[in-house]
């Protein structure tokens, strides 16, 4: 034990502090979590798939954020306890404080030891702040969203097209509304809010996870002996488990994201089919059937009545007329909607996929432990600073598998 060095009291003392700060910056980002990132207002038509996937998803990071959360204390009470053992007790009889901290990782070195390691941590808090997303109802959502509300309005009861409702349901006995309308009626602008908000976790969690590598590295700069191993590996496992929520985060935000800039465009392209059907065919549709139903109604008002046999004659050629140019109408507009269905049905194929890359997001949450290299964190930490996760050429996709390495909270 004649090589044992360890930090002044004041550096356990401000490490200590640090590790409460972090403790209330997790409180924040949990609570973010399960709000923010849960939010699925508007996610109706295709996007309904998607209801019961986000607040599942944003449980699992709740729960491990609070897992963190309770286990800063933890952090801090074991630094409070190992402080209080070096006060007290000389080098000579020094107890083991591998328990304390539990066994370190296999072929863990001593960093305080190893010789070349960067000195450059220190005890100071970096804030974490979560900017709110913008609303899901502002830009091309907004927009989106407004023209579907017109299109429904024109078709329903009082709308200049609900003649051609009235008359393709009568028809068909299908409604317009529920073939062409409903299906898209969906608020497109959470799928990006979603992505804004837990691209805040990710970058908050990151903050955190390089703020809780910073101060460790800067005690474990002054602290050799097996009780700095066993500190050393077990903060190893806290930094890179929290940077692997930052990471499941990031891969969570993307998968929202991707499925935002794939889906929009096609619901674009819905809507311009729509609006040529709206503008022409169904337009004609409710013009025939006006024009139909004026003209069985003049045949009454000129004086023959319907017990007429001319004025029958008269009303059954024309309301035949009309309803065979009807029926030609209807079989072009049932043409139109077959190719707008194939389109709706590619939004529905591209929320499938944004689905299952959500639900990956899952797996993380229980993958075996995949242990970085110590060396690799050096050249990290050299390259980027601690908060290394944030800078470019790191995959968040990889790191997320990090998760499994959180320690218990107790």
């Amino acid at each position: 034990m004649s090589d044992l060095k360890t930090p002044p009291q004041k550096d356990f003392s401000d490490y200590e502090t640090l590790i409460g700060e972090q403790g209330g910056h997790f409180t924040k980002l949990k609570s973010w979590s399960t709000s923010e990132c849960n939010q699925s207002d508007g996610l109706d038509g295709v996007l309904e798939l998607l209801r019961p996937l986000v607040p599942e998803i944003s449980g699992f990071f709740g729960g491990k954020l609070g897992q963190c959360e309770t286990g800063m204390h933890t952090v801090a009470s074991k630094v409070k306890e190992t402080a209080s053992d070096y006060a007290h007790t000389e080098h000579a009889n020094q107890v083991n404080l591998q328990s304390v901290y539990g066994k370190p990782l296999s072929h863990f070195p001593d960093i305080g030891a190893t010789p070349g390691m960067p000195r450059m941590g220190d005890f100071k808090d970096e804030p974490v702040d979560l900017k709110t997303p913008t609303s899901a109802e502002e830009d091309t959502a907004n927009n989106i969203k407004l023209q579907l509300k017109l299109m429904r309005r024109k078709l329903t009861s009082g709308g200049e097209l609900a003649a051609a409702e009235k008359i393709f349901k009568w028809l068909t006995g299908k409604s317009l509304i529920a073939i062409l309308i409903d299906p898209i009626f969906g608020q497109y602008g959470r799928l990006k809010y979603l992505h804004d908000a837990y691209a805040e976790l990710s970058d908050g969690t990151y903050t955190v996870a390089g703020t809780i590598r910073k101060g460790s590295w800067s005690l474990a700069d002054e602290w050799t002996g097996e009780g700095a191993t066993a500190f050393d590996s077990y903060m190893f496992r806290w930094s890179m488990g929290v940077g692997g929520i930052g990471d499941a985060a990031a891969v969570a935000a993307k998968a929202f994201k991707d499925g935002y800039d794939v889906i929009v465009p096609l619901v674009y392209v819905v809507l311009k089919e729509l609006n040529d059907l709206i503008n022409n065919e169904l337009e004609e549709l409710a013009k025939q059937g006006a024009e139909m139903a004026a003209g069985d109604a003049g045949i009454e008002a000129v004086g023959l009545g319907p017990e007429d046999p001319l004025a029958d004659i008269g009303a059954g050629i024309f309301t035949a007329y009309k309803l065979y140019k009807i029926y030609k109408i209807v079989k072009k507009i049932i043409t139109i909607i077959m190719y707008i269905d194939k389109t709706i049905n590619a939004v529905k194929k591209a929320v499938e996929t944004m689905k299952k890359d959500v639900e990956a997001v899952k797996a993380f949450f229980n993958a075996p432990m995949e242990l970085p290299s110590l060396g690799s964190l050096v050249n990290d930490v050299e390259q980027n600073g601690f908060s290394f996760e944030k800078k470019g050429g790191w995959t968040p996709s990889v790191g997320a598998a990090r998760l499994a390495m959180l320690p218990p909270a107790q």
